[in-house]
């Protein structure tokens, strides 16, 4: 439950480009591969939300979800829709995502987590 808690408010500080909720969620170390393939740095991704070159509009029809604890780390998995804006690339796709938690500082933190599109 706290790792399905911890997915939603990333979901939601993605959905507010909320810079200074995301920074807390993310780990010093924290690294994207957006759906281009692009390894993207946390300080790049942190920018990008900051000028707007990634908004991400709307999440929803989140499905297939699947989550994995194995004592301070976790793995989410799941399928979803999103529209959007991604390193200033206009987005709306299903979006195969797999993200891995840590718990550190006293909270889940996200270390890392990849979004691929789904080919129709």
């Amino acid at each position: 439950r706290a790792v399905l808690a911890a997915m939603e408010e990333y979901k939601q500080a993605v959905l507010d480009s909320d810079v200074d909720a995301l920074a807390r969620i993310w780990a010093d170390d924290y690294t994207f591969i957006n759906p281009q393939g692009a390894l993207v740095t946390r300080a790049e991704r942190l920018a990008n939300f900051a000028s707007g070159n990634t908004n991400v509009g709307v999440i929803d029809d989140e499905r297939e979800i699947t989550v994995r604890v194995s004592g301070d780390a976790a793995m989410v998995q799941n399928l979803s829709t999103l529209r959007g804006t991604f390193s200033g690339q206009p987005t709306a796709t299903d979006l195969r995502g797999t993200f891995v938690w840590a718990r550190q500082k006293g909270r889940w933190q996200l270390l890392t987590n990849q979004l691929t599109p789904v080919v129709p």
